[in-house]
């Protein structure tokens, strides 16, 4: 209990995705989009496509379709173990209902090599009429600095039935976290996250560029006339709150805003900290943001009421990461659904596995608005 909100951890805190004997995914699965894919007519390509005919028959309620990152036990010839995108069909509870083998998204193939090394940690949106899924790609930079020598960036890719993806490369725009026609951007982008409506006709994405020192990263806006830009950048909406006993805090976007009524969403997002010998420990926090009053010229106006820390890593699948590709003390969201009034927070739990929790959607937003008063 936090506050008066009540965070469950379902399966009794184990796994609902973990590495497997496939090559692809032996190493580690984490970070997962989630979309709740209701039994209604716009949905009927995507259901038929996952689960064959007759799905809206055997499955009345509904089912959730997560795209999980997965990476191998090993990957020879590349510097580090490539990131792929899996996909499971489950539940509305999250209960599984069928993997598959394959990955849906391979690394390669677009503009500039912009995703040859991996692709990272998707996020699913509807939007104009098709899925859209944003991912951070990584290349390779060339640069003989050991920290310097890759850099990600913010890619798109398309489907009508969330199995097939058509890559569109990455997105574009005039600040240097974003690529142009020419060249990839000169500042690593990571965390895109589609809006899902468009706010006054436009496309709207949250993003995190790594401008700075870490300590400087946060959730920043940019708006544009096409799902694959060019972008505005607005700037920054938030930041970390910095918490006793962090030395060092950072903040990034995480799942698909969630519309709670009009102009109004509520976020999922994380937070990174450094404590005491370097470690690391990444949080869960919500946001409320709010479109009807916010001024482009203050960007941080966007952010009706905040959260931060509301979910920490507890269990042992958080606390310690299984793998060497692990890393423990993690919690990473990139897809909510609702469903029943609850808030499903499908998330990676140190860096190596696919865990589940819920809590009341109302309480949530409650909680953040009363916060938003009295703050």
């Amino acid at each position: 209990m936090i506050d008066n909100v009540h965070i469950e951890r379902l399966f009794k805190g184990q796994p609902i995705i973990a590495p497997t004997s496939l090559w692809w995914e032996s190493g580690v699965t984490f970070n997962t989009a989630a979309v709740f894919l209701e039994p209604i007519a716009r949905n009927l390509i995507a259901l038929n496509a996952l689960l064959g005919e007759s799905t809206f028959d055997r499955y009345p309620l509904g089912v959730v379709v997560l795209h999980y990152r997965a990476r191998p036990k090993n990957d020879p010839g590349y510097p580090w173990t490539r990131s792929f995108v899996g996909l499971s069909v489950h539940h509305p509870d999250l209960a599984p209902i069928k993997r598959f083998d394959s990955p849906i998204l391979e690394p390669g193939g677009i503009l500039h090599g912009a995703d040859d090394q991996g692709v990272e940690d998707p996020r699913v949106t509807w939007l104009d009429g098709k899925w859209w899924m944003f991912y951070c790609g990584v290349s390779l930079t060339g640069d003989p600095d050991p920290t310097k020598e890759w850099i990600g960036s913010i890619c798109a890719a398309s489907s009508d039935d969330l199995l097939h993806w058509q890559k569109h490369g990455p997105v574009l725009g005039e600040d240097p976290s974003f690529a142009t026609q020419a060249s990839l951007p000169t500042i690593s982008n990571k965390d895109g996250v589609l809006f899902p409506d468009r706010i006054d006709g436009k496309a709207v994405l949250l993003h995190r560029p790594m401008k700075g020192n870490i300590g400087s990263w946060g959730t920043a806006i940019a708006m544009a006339e096409t799902v694959e830009g060019p972008y505005t950048d607005f700037g920054q909406v938030r930041s970390a709150t910095p918490f006793e006993g962090y030395v060092q805090s950072w903040a990034g976007a995480g799942s698909v805003p969630i519309k709670v009524r009009e102009g109004v969403y509520l976020s999922i997002e994380h937070t990174g900290n450094y404590i005491a010998g370097q470690k690391r420990k990444y949080v869960l926090d919500a946001f409320l943001y709010d479109f009807n009053n916010w001024n482009p010229s203050r960007p941080e106006s966007l952010v009706m009421g905040r959260f931060d820390d509301m979910m920490r890593p507890e269990t042992d699948f958080e606390l310690y990461g299984s793998s060497p590709d692990g890393v423990g003390n993690v919690l990473f969201a990139c897809g909510t659904y609702v469903h029943d009034g609850w808030l499903y927070i499908p998330y990676g739990g140190g860096d190596t596995c696919v865990l589940a929790a819920r809590l009341r959607f109302n309480d949530l937003v409650d909680q953040i608005e009363h916060r938003a008063v009295h703050r």
